[in-house]
């Protein structure tokens, strides 16, 4: 407007073509005329400052939702911790309670009872362990451990677990194992057991009549590596060719009426096939329709050193060698500490109770004890504080105390917390009382 003016190129930026910028270009007046030429410079300039502004928005947009998305998973990590917490202390009373009842000689009809209470409790926890594990999964925060366990004692507990249970089916239950299988190996006993549980559960879900055979192989053995292969195998249903890739999807079930008639929720394969490919592996399956199925895979071990003193495949049955031991528990739940009191004390061992970790600092430094129970989350200070002061102390027989920790939090969602804190080992809740023994036999002082 006027004489000299200046030319204002407006730029637009949205569907409505809204001018939400404009840019002085260049003094007009009548003795000063635009060629063809500059306008199309112009209107490329002008073109490259949209997209340039627009990328910077979508860039800007693009961290907003990332932080928003970022935000909502730790929201939901820290949901879930927290609810396997809560669900699995309760389930812990019911089983740990259950377990000293089962030892108490009962009548034969309260065993029945007892073993059905048992049983359900069970079925329970490891719903809400596919659930809690396969949320962790679709996050990425699955941590697997690192830790030695005995391979025959492993596959001891499995076979004696579904033996009884396939015996109450009339089912023939078969295990086979190499003899050359190493005794000790280094990994994550509890996913391995969980996969294994869902597949024997899948063939005992399935199968009517005639058998369930378990093998495990070695089928190569490089340097300190032993490549092992687990199958397990049955006479049930079968599943159709059409749905064999689809039965590892989340959910689903190889026909429609399958949970009616069958029960479950569906995830138990998604889970197996999840943590096997992130062991490494890849789950494979042979099977047809009125013939059974087979599912096998196959993981890498590392070798550990044998446990002294352990004769092969020996179950520690009779609880000996902890009398006159001192356990301090740290453990704020009454009814989690009376489980585990009454389980200690049958083994002979002298307990104490701190209810909190401030208290249990307290405790060690006047008493000297063989080895502390741990829970990691109580109140005023929780266990991995008092854990690190532990490591921390320069009292060395403090600082080298043996620490298990027995908590119904999962390690793998502690871990940033406890990664410089040496945790000899851990006992997850609902514990199995030969579980709790084994690692305070191996650890105690």
């Amino acid at each position: 407007v006027g004489t000299p003016s200046k030319v204002w190129l407006g730029v637009p930026l949205r569907e409505d073509n809204e001018i939400i910028g404009v840019m002085c270009l260049q003094d007009y007046n009548d003795e000063n005329k635009f060629t063809k030429e500059d306008l199309n410079g112009m209107e490329f300039i002008a073109n490259q400052i949209a997209i340039a502004i627009q990328r910077r928005t979508n860039l800007d947009n693009l961290v907003e939702a990332r932080r928003s998305a970022e935000n909502a998973a730790l929201a939901k990590q820290q949901f879930m911790s927290t609810m396997s917490h809560e669900i699995r202390t309760p389930l812990n009373e019911v089983i740990g309670i259950t377990n000293l009842l089962l030892q108490g000689n009962p009548r034969e009809d309260q065993m029945e009872f007892l073993k059905t209470l048992r049983f359900s409790a069970n079925h329970l926890l490891t719903l809400v362990n596919d659930v809690l594990d396969y949320s962790k999964m679709e996050s990425g925060n699955l941590v697997f451990e690192k830790s030695q366990f005995n391979l025959y004692d492993f596959i001891e507990e499995i076979n004696r677990s579904y033996a009884f249970r396939s015996k109450d089916k009339e089912l023939q239950f078969i295990f086979e194992k190499d003899d050359n299988l190493p005794e000790e190996i280094i990994g994550d006993p509890i996913r391995l057991n969980q996969i294994l549980s869902n597949l024997l559960s899948n063939a005992l879900k399935f199968t009517m009549k005639g058998s369930i055979t378990v093998a495990v192989t070695e089928i190569a053995r490089k340097g300190n590596t032993s490549t092992i292969r687990f199958s397990v195998s049955d006479t049930g249903i079968g599943i159709p060719p059409e749905m064999q890739e689809r039965i590892f999807e989340s959910y689903t079930q190889a026909t429609t009426d399958t949970t009616r008639r069958f029960g479950g929720t569906g995830l138990g394969l998604a889970i197996c096939k999840k943590l096997i490919e992130l062991m490494g592996s890849k789950i494979q399956l042979d099977s047809m329709p009125g013939e059974g199925s087979r599912f096998f895979f196959e993981v890498d071990y590392e070798i550990g050193e044998n446990f002294p003193g352990r004769i092969k495949g020996e179950m520690a049955d009779n609880y000996e060698g902890l009398t006159g031991k001192k356990v301090l528990v740290a453990e704020d739940n009454k009814i989690n500490f009376f489980v585990a009191n009454k389980f200690l004390q049958s083994w002979g061992v002298n307990v104490s109770h701190a209810e909190n970790g401030l208290i249990a600092l307290e405790m060690i430094g006047r008493e000297k004890y063989d080895l502390i129970l741990m829970d990691l989350h109580m109140p005023v200070m929780d266990g991995v504080e008092a854990s690190r002061i532990i490591r921390n102390s320069e009292n060395t027989s403090i600082k080298d105390l043996p620490i298990v920790a027995l908590t119904a939090a999962i390690m793998s969602e502690s871990q940033d917390k406890i990664k410089d804190i040496f945790i000899n080992d851990y006992v997850l809740k609902p514990f199995k009382p030969k579980d709790l023994y084994d690692k305070i036999l191996r650890h105690i002082r």
